[in-house]
């Protein structure tokens, strides 16, 4: 065994680090954990950074009286389980026995949103079934008052992973088809950008400026331009 071997064979033996100095600026720098992209934002959960954001900027209009409220979703079921039924044939009985072939599909936005009509109708909604054009950022349905409209949320990142939004699209027309229920697909970045930026998310959680790609205005500035 050679010199330099027999060293080795001790260090392993001994239970000894390398411990010389180009060994320790070798040493690599253990990883933070990923900050969870889950919490709570005035009460309300959120599951993703864009969830919150739009929380931002829902509240602001809230604190302006254009928003009445704001909820997370609840459940719709889209199409139901295929069940087959059947017997099974035993020597001296038979038992009713079921499998399910198709599993139910259910979809579940992000929030709803009740907004005063009024306030937000040449701003921000386009309501189902008044016979104007389309032209608005937010499809609103009527509700059993008159002065406040419902919009159906669904909120993705600006960049399309998986394919989730040729998904949602699906998602997006048999809710419609089975429960004539319209949702809005909102990507934060193109919302803040065609109407205001909230002042929330303006600066980061240590109090530095956020950077952004587009020109901010404040909710003021935008509704005094429309």
């Amino acid at each position: 065994m050679s010199k330099r071997r027999a060293v080795k064979a001790k260090r392993r033996k001994q239970g000894r680090s390398d411990t010389s100095s180009k060994a320790k600026f070798n040493v690599k720098p253990k990883k933070e954990p990923k900050k969870s992209k889950t919490g709570t934002y005035k009460e309300i959960p959120y599951e993703s950074w864009e969830e919150q954001a739009l929380l931002m900027w829902l509240f602001e209009l809230k604190n302006q009286g254009i928003v009445k409220s704001i909820r997370r979703a609840d459940s719709l079921l889209l199409s139901d389980a295929l069940v087959n039924s059947y017997v099974i044939q035993l020597k001296t009985k038979s038992n009713n026995a079921t499998q399910t072939i198709l599993q139910p599909h259910s979809y579940t936005a992000e929030f709803i949103v009740e907004w005063y009509w009024k306030k937000a109708r040449d701003k921000f909604l386009w309501r189902l079934g008044d016979s104007t054009k389309y032209d608005k950022i937010f499809v609103a349905h009527k509700t059993e008052d008159p002065e406040i409209v419902v919009t159906y949320i669904e909120c993705k990142p600006s960049f399309d992973f998986h394919g989730m939004g040729r998904l949602f699209k699906v998602n997006q027309k048999f809710c419609w088809a089975v429960h004539q229920l319209y949702i809005n697909l909102v990507k934060k970045d193109e919302l803040f950008e065609q109407t205001f930026t909230p002042k929330e998310y303006l600066n980061t959680s240590t109090g530095k400026p956020r950077v952004v790609r587009w020109k901010t205005r404040t909710l003021f500035d935008y509704l005094s331009n429309r």
